[in-house]
């Protein structure tokens, strides 16, 4: 099973473009302390998808004659780049709260340098995006501060639910579409907001933000359960031992086979043995393939939203990232069944 590999999440942004994105994100965090840019670089050099950027450019191309997806503005290039520094930022922060000690196959920050500087470093990235943004307005400035406001939102609410086995759905939900699926939909309207589309697309670009997000983070609480650290780049399970749980668990908790089991298992942190056979029971469960009913109902939403774009290489690029995700899911729930 392929995780995260690159061709899932192309969006045909051209490599020159791509290499802008890297380019840009070193430019705006590195101001000549070697140690503090190091520390500000860690992540930025360990790699990763950069589809928040991505969808920044693809959405302003939008605005091009016949969606030209080369030389994005440098308005869009910084917009992009200011979304994913918010995105790195949390991943620093998560780092220190999760205790982590691997981010996408490289020693986390924390680990390398303690949490101290990883939040600091994290802060750091924060207050780049947000002089960022300053620079390009009142409107990509207020809708990036309240994103982040909905980012620490979701994280509040994760943090309350801890280790509660009657966490809602609609509490998940809410949790995740605060911490993921909020950024992703910043991404794609700043690309409108730089590129001056009709309000109109703003607004279907900005729901098919949220819709994908949606998707983005079932398949990877999915995937928590069902893949290996090589595949995530990091340990599997983290979530069901730090008590968050997430739709599969939830659903699987209240299947009669597997539920009763699987909550006297929960309700306190788990040590790698107890992570192991909550994971077996989850995925032994029907609560995978109702995690994956419910993206499959996001993503049909975000097609929609794709769709309603119109004709042309951005709408079909875009339908097809929400496709790749969700063929991605469904394979992993059929091996899991084979």
């Amino acid at each position: 099973m392929e995780v995260n590999a690159p061709e899932l999440f192309a969006l045909a942004v051209p490599d020159a473009e791509l290499a802008r994105i890297e380019a840009c994100l070193h430019r705006v965090v590195e101001l000549g302390d070697p140690f503090l840019d190091e520390l500000a670089t860690h992540l930025i050099d360990a790699g990763g998808k950069r589809l928040r950027p991505a969808l920044t450019v693809a959405s302003a191309s939008l605005g091009s004659p016949g969606h030209d997806w080369s030389g994005a503005s440098e308005e869009t290039l910084l917009g992009g780049v200011s979304v994913e520094l918010v995105h790195l930022a949390s991943l620093y922060h998560d780092d220190v709260m999760d205790e982590a000690t691997r981010r996408r196959n490289v020693v986390s920050v924390n680990a390398r340098w303690g949490n101290l500087l990883a939040i600091v470093a994290g802060d750091f990235l924060l207050a780049r995006s947000a002089e960022i943004a300053a620079s390009l307005g009142n409107e990509v400035a207020g809708l990036l501060a309240s994103t982040l406001a909905r980012l620490c939102k979701g994280q509040v609410a994760e943090v309350r639910a801890a280790y509660r086995v009657e966490r809602t759905e609609d509490e998940y939900f809410g949790a995740i579409a605060d911490k993921t699926a909020a950024l992703m939909s910043t991404a794609c309207r700043i690309g409108a907001i730089t590129a001056d589309l009709p309000g109109g697309q703003v607004e279907t670009l900005t729901t098919f933000g949220e819709c994908l997000g949606m998707v983005f983070q079932i398949r990877d609480d999915v995937l928590d359960v069902l893949a290996s650290e090589q595949e995530l780049g990091k340990p599997p399970g983290q979530d069901l031992a730090e008590g968050i749980y997430t739709l599969p668990v939830q659903r699987a908790l209240q299947d009669s086979m597997v539920g009763p089991a699987l909550r006297e298992l929960l309700g306190h942190p788990l040590d790698p043995d107890e992570v192991t056979e909550a994971r077996a029971l989850v995925a032994g469960s029907p609560g995978i393939a109702a995690a994956a009913l419910a993206a499959r109902d996001y993503a049909a939403d975000a097609i929609d939203a794709a769709r309603s774009l119109g004709d042309g290489p951005v709408p079909a690029a875009l339908v097809q990232l929400v496709a790749s995700l969700l063929e991605d899911l469904e394979r992993s729930t059929r091996a899991l069944a084979s």
